[in-house]
């Protein structure tokens, strides 16, 4: 289960890079990329007429959904792993003990030494 596991974890570490990547090179309402970088004109458009809004959704939309499958596959991992560890005869026998153990104390410590009655 180790390999299997640390696959999904670098997969979805590389992931997370390009989601934020992704995310970052997405034009905003006040200009785009290539004026952030001292472009001005709109001369040697390299993403076709539309823009990068187009295939840059396409790709967030994409990187989004996988990022989200190793997120279940992870958790999925996580929830085995504890799953795995529990005993389900064990921690009842274990509540049992606590509470008789809970219940002696109490008897217990409700029983005050008796004293002898003083005679007069």
């Amino acid at each position: 289960m180790a390999v299997p596991y640390l696959f999904v974890v670098s997969v979805h570490v590389v992931l997370c890079v390009l989601l934020v990547l992704v995310i970052l090179l997405q034009p905003g309402k006040g200009g785009d990329v290539g004026a952030a970088f001292g472009g001005g004109g709109g001369g040697g458009q390299v993403f076709g007429p539309r823009g990068p809004a187009g295939l840059l959704a396409r790709a967030t939309t994409g990187v989004a959904v996988a990022f989200m499958i190793t997120s279940i596959t992870l958790s999925y991992y996580s929830n085995k792993s504890l799953l795995n560890d529990a005993d389900l005869g064990d921690e009842i026998e274990r509540l049992e003990k606590e509470r008789q153990e809970k219940e002696t104390s109490e008897a217990a410590s409700e029983e005050t030494p008796s004293t002898p009655a003083e005679e007069e």
